[in-house]
């Protein structure tokens, strides 16, 4: 039971820079840093100061008391009395034990999510994609976790009138009283045709219809919409758009598929078809998710995005105004020259000419108008197939700047507000003008600060609990149906406009917005039948119902006036969509809240993100350096407390904020990124965030004290960004959760890329392709020996090596992860929480390393310090090596890399557990048995992937949100509210203080698909009449599961079909395909002669993640492929920080 010690091979003296990193202490190579990862035992490894102090002879002495104990104790403990209720007559769909599925829809600005949702009992527990649906393209992060919020102990229970609780029927008579010509109803702006219905019978009536979306830009014509289709785009320029994360445009599964060129099934030569391959050319300030997918990336400040835009459009003969001097196009590019600029302009231009119709132009919605407008005018000039103008109903609907101007010129007396934002809080100027109005009614799912601030309250229904429709990107028609009735009496909006146009509130068993989206449904399809009713419900949608085709003007010219070029005394700030929170609406779900942000990697806060350059002559480099704890030789209880951000002063003309600050790689200069949404309300008396109100709480125990609130700095003028931000250094430093350099594992060239145009030293697409398998300390690692054949050989003669050894021969699980498509969305991070009931731990926890989250997604920087020739470094005459110009070292790549378990064949924690916890299982899953368990951590030390979890308190049970209060034990307050443990799913264990836990592979539904596939004979014979008992089973082909028919959370949730998971045994699964069929193990199991018949090559961009340390992992990683113009000034650049590493 020794630990494993790992000696990788000493990288080549000529490997002295850094050229993937995840934090800055790892590029800096600062001592902390090593400390932290050399450490026998993690940071956060100790539960008490005490316990660093005790020997293994007092372990020894403590583990025999508490054994010899242990019948005394069990003695006087019994489980609390509680009592089944029946079913006073059980529906005969209900089968206890067993989930059912539903199809319905969550409705979002921009595009609703076709989902089925799995209950238990009528409990709703998880939201899988629906893959009938024609835009199903899985799912993001919040809208897997959106089942929280359901069972969130905050949402508002009751109706509210000035502060007092009033009944539905005070309600109605309120409604019924407001004079519609006075009257305005602010939405939210998803498509809903049920919504739009009845709106517009109420603005028949004289009501004024707004919609508002803080984040979300209005388009350039209210009537008409852009959809996207990325299966038809071979070439894409965004300027300043993440379609990847923030921005719901197109759909991202088109643009994965078309990222393999076409192809997603792996199923041809290098799977990867370079001449099919897409390409991005993204224009943006900050990291974002589309930003790393990228094969060309200009960070640029905000506003300067229009002079790219400017240039292009130039390129097709669209009228701009003034060129820009030698002297700014220089500044684009640090160390670089005009002619940099003007090279990168030409050579995009002449690529998008080139693809012609298949050409595609994305302007992000918090870009000006004449950026979109430019956008709109290449796209036309190109005949662009990828996208097209659409008409929608939401013409009719004014903005949020209307409705102010009708507040103060009193035109507008009632106002009854249906958005999901929170105005008050997040527009600006808009509480004063509301105070104007005589009467406010706002419905919601939180008490929020627009809420507090109304005459009325009305508690909202969860989607979940609604009936509704919505369209999704291309126009639709999804139903939305209730998985359980209304948790706490919320009433839908549907139901809301219902009685506001002289209707009743349900009076028995159905809804009224039932019967409102029937007629809708009716309308839109003529179909009156309740069997063609019943069939859209199960299906979820309705096809031939996407929006029709728009006439489009031709824009040939476009007034654009360049703004000023920022400075490092003046910079430029962008408010920015928060990954986890969005505009703040989602702040009170602890699931987003803890996941780590896909760029930062900060949980529970908002921080300001600059550029290192700009951190240097702010003064704040060395400071944001030192950010980790100044005890890492010395593990701690405290070392969370000690990680600390510096934090700065920012002053928008009158407007003043503190805030912490971070430095971002790749971030553009001179500039600085804000994400909105945090500071609602705090009790610990920072600065920046809004004082907790205990009479009006806005937030609840996950949203207080939370990140600071940018809104204060945001003006309608300039609600996207802003020039002429004054930043000044002050002497107070801020408590920080970041994760980036939690379980670090040990290795070089962890995350693995490489380039479709050749490289030199390394050839061309199809070599590199060969040597991915070499890159990193791999290349200095022999092949691995059979770990299942103990005379050595794959194909001995000896009957031993013929059996298998404790292997089942139907199935043997694996998983491939292709980085090619991997945006490190964080969507499998949330999904497999939902699923496996993962508990929060809290921002003092995540703080010391205590996460619970199974699956870690890493995320590395790559970039080239030096210049390369023949896979060496270039010297000068002098003999010192080549730098590259900062235009490139300042814009590294970004590669994300999701890390679990990886269910190693020959795993290090098997062997040095001492009561046989976790295990190997017979189809090679490494299991464990919590019941077993004792806490020793022994295992998640000889972990190398540092992907094993140990429940350090009682998460589950003790509200980790009250500060202090896990460390008291049992006497801690317990988790708050009555609903949140009916999300947990019934089929997996909720682990408590002192088990270890870890990725399973969703071991449940394997073990469900199992049962149900040996039920499959019986039920055959059923059907052809005969007894069941006559079953012949044969076990290859009637006991294995069919083709990839099981998945595993993350893959099923996954929006870019990056996780591929199946039986290794069947050479038709997708998994197979990816990785090949070559595991020993696998070979062993079929037999030579077998194994030939079936033997599958796989990609040659496979890999094993640490194959030096032999532990044989399932789970391997496809390499990354990077697809650049051979005629950009960065082409040379690009998909080889990886390659030359050894």
């Amino acid at each position: 039971m020794s630990k494993r010690v790992w000696n990788p091979p000493v990288a080549p003296q000529e490997s002295d820079s850094v050229t993937a990193w995840r934090s800055v202490g790892e590029k800096e190579g600062s001592a902390n840093f090593r400390n932290q990862l050399e450490r026998e035992f993690p940071g956060g490894d100790t539960l008490t100061e005490e316990e660093q102090n005790v020997s293994r002879r007092s372990f020894t002495k403590l583990m025999g008391a508490s054994t010899a104990l242990a019948g005394l104790g069990l003695a006087a403990c019994r489980r609390p009395e509680s009592y089944i209720v029946p079913y006073k007559k059980a529906p005969e769909w209900i089968i206890p034990g067993k989930p059912l599925f539903y199809a319905t829809t969550r409705p979002q600005a921009g595009g609703a999510v076709p989902l089925v949702v799995t209950t238990f009992e009528g409990r709703p527990t998880k939201l899988e994609p629906n893959t009938d649906h024609p835009d199903s393209a899985g799912t993001d992060a919040i809208t897997q976790a959106s089942v929280l919020d359901l069972y969130s102990p905050s949402r508002s229970q009751k109706v509210i009138k000035g502060g007092k609780t009033a009944t539905k029927g005070e309600l109605k008579e309120a409604l019924a009283a407001l004079d519609l010509s006075k009257t305005a109803l602010v939405f939210g702006e998803d498509d809903s045709p049920t919504r739009n219905r009845l709106a517009k019978a109420l603005y028949s009536k004289g009501a004024t219809l707004i919609s508002y979306e803080p984040l979300v830009a209005k388009p350039l014509n209210k009537s008409t919409a852009d959809v996207v289709d990325f299966s038809k785009a071979d070439r894409i320029l965004s300027l300043d758009c993440d379609f990847l994360g923030t921005e719901t445009v197109g759909n991202s599964r088109e643009f994965s598929k078309r990222r393999q060129g076409g192809n997603d099934n792996y199923d041809q030569e290098g799977d990867v078809n370079p001449d099919k391959m897409n390409r991005l050319y993204q224009v943006e300030t900050q990291f974002s998710l589309t930003g790393g997918m990228a094969d060309h990336r200009l960070r640029v400040a905000p506003s300067r995005v229009a002079f790219i835009a400017a240039e292009i459009a130039r390129s097709f003969g669209i009228k701009v105004g003034e060129m820009p001097s030698d002297e700014v196009k220089a500044s684009f590019f640090p160390e670089g020259s005009a002619d940099d600029f003007n090279l990168w302009i030409g050579a995009c231009a002449a690529d998008l000419e080139l693809a012609g119709s298949g050409a595609l132009v994305l302007a992000g919605s918090r870009q000006t108008k004449e950026v979109r407008q430019l956008a709109a005018a290449i796209n036309a000039k190109l005949n662009s197939a990828a996208i097209k103008s659409v008409k929608t109903d939401l013409g009719q609907y004014g903005s949020i700047a209307d409705l102010t101007g009708k507040l103060k010129s009193g035109e507008v007396k009632n106002v009854v507000l249906l958005t999901p934002a929170d105005p008050v809080f997040d527009a600006d100027g808009f509480a004063d003008a509301l105070g104007e109005a005589e009467t406010t009614i706002h419905w919601g799912l939180r008490n929020n600060a627009t809420a507090w601030v109304s005459d009325w309250h009305v508690p909202a229904a969860h989607y979940l609990e609604s009936w509704g429709d919505a369209r999704t990107e291309s126009g639709v028609l999804s139903l939305i149906q209730p998985m359980i009735l209304p948790l706490y009496g919320g009433i839908s909006e549907l139901d809301l406009l219902h009685v506001l146009g002289g209707g009743d509130f349900a009076q028995g068993e159905f809804s009224p917005a039932m019967g409102e989206v029937k007629t809708t449904f009716a309308e839109l399809t003529g179909q009156l039948e309740d069997k063609s009713w019943a069939a859209a419900l199960k299906e979820g949608f309705v096809t031939e119902t996407t929006y029709k085709d728009a006439e489009t003007t031709a824009i040939n010219s476009v007034d654009l006036e360049l703004p000023d070029v920022p400075s490092a005394t003046s910079l430029e700030i962008v408010f920015a969509s928060d990954a986890s929170i969005h505009d703040g609406r989602y702040i009170d779900n602890a699931w987003l809240q803890e996941s780590p942000d896909p760029v930062t990697k900060l949980t529970w806060d908002n921080a300001a993100q600059v550029s290192p350059q700009t951190a240097k002559d702010l003064g704040l480099y060395d400071r944001i350096i030192a950010l980790q704890t100044p005890t890492a030789e010395e593990a701690h209880i405290g070392e969370g407390e000690n990680a600390r951000a510096p934090m700065i002063s920012l002053k928008l003309g009158e407007r003043e904020l503190t805030v912490p600050v971070l430095i971002a790689f790749g971030h553009a200069d001179n500039a600085l990124t804000l994400p909105v949404g945090y500071g609602q309300a705090a009790d610990d008396g920072r600065k920046g965030a809004n004082k907790l109100d205990a009479h009006a709480p806005v937030v609840g125990n996950v949203g207080v004290n939370t990140g600071f609130n940018a809104y204060v700095l945001r003006s309608s003028d300039t609600p996207y960004f802003a020039p002429g931000v004054e930043v000044e250094k002050v002497d107070e430093t801020y408590k920080v959760a970041l994760t980036q350099e939690h379980h670090s594992m040990y290795g070089r060239a962890l995350a693995r890329e490489i380039s479709t145009e050749p490289v030199s030293g390394k050839g061309d697409y199809q070599e590199q392709l060969k040597r991915v398998k070499k890159q990193g300390i791999d290349s200095h690692a022999p092949p691995n020996i059979s770990l299942y054949d103990p005379k050595g050989g794959i194909w001995s003669k000896t009957d031993l090596a013929k059996k298998t050894h404790l292997s089942d021969e139907i199935h043997q699980w694996g998983m491939a992860i292709d980085l090619n498509t991997c945006t490190g969305c964080n969507a499998c991070l949330v999904a497999c929480q939902s699923e496996n009931n993962i508990p929060v731990v809290g921002k003092d926890q995540v703080a010391m390393g205590r996460e619970m989250h199974w699956i870690r997604m890493d995320r590395y920087f790559a970039s080239q310090d030096y210049e390369y020739d023949e896979g060496h470094k270039v010297k000068d005459d002098e003999g010192n090596k080549v730098k590259n110009p900062a235009w490139v070292t300042q814009n590294p790549e970004s590669i994300p890399q999701p890390v679990a378990c990886v269910q190693c064949e020959m795993a290090p924690c098997e062997t040095v557990c001492p009561v046989n916890a976790t295990v190997h299982t017979e189809e090679g899953l490494n299991s464990m048995a919590y019941n077993r368990c004792i806490g020793t951590r022994y295992c998640a030390n000889n972990c190398p992937y540092k992907a094993r979890r140990f429940n350090f308190f009682d998460y589950n049970k003790r509200n980790p949100l009250i500060k202090g209060n896990l460390y008291k034990g049992p006497f801690g307050e317990k988790q708050v509210g009555e609903a949140p443990h009916l999300q947990k799913n019934p089929n997996v264990s909720v682990r408590m203080r002192g088990v270890m836990e870890k990725c399973t592979y969703c071991v449940q539904r394997l073990e469900s698909a199992k049962i149900k596939q040996k039920q499959q004979p019986k039920h055959n014979n059923a059907k052809a009449g005969l007894h069941s008992t006559a079953a012949e089973v044969d076990r290859a082909k009637d006991l294995r599961i069919a083709t990839d028919s099981v998945k595993t959370a993350c893959q099923e949730a996954c929006p870019t079909n990056a996780v591929s998971f199946g039986n290794l045994l069947n050479n038709q699964s997708k998994v197979v395909r990816a990785k090949g069929n070559h595991l020993d193990s696998i070979k062993l199991i079929l037999g030579k002669e077998e194994f030939e018949k079936q033997e599958v090559e796989g990609s040659k961009r496979n890999y094993d993640l640490l194959n030096y340390v032999n532990t044989r992992p399932r789970t391997s990683y496809l390499a990354r492929v990077k697809n650049p113009n051979s005629k950009m000034p960065d082409a040379k650049f690009l998909g080889q920080a990886t390659i030359n590493i050894h």
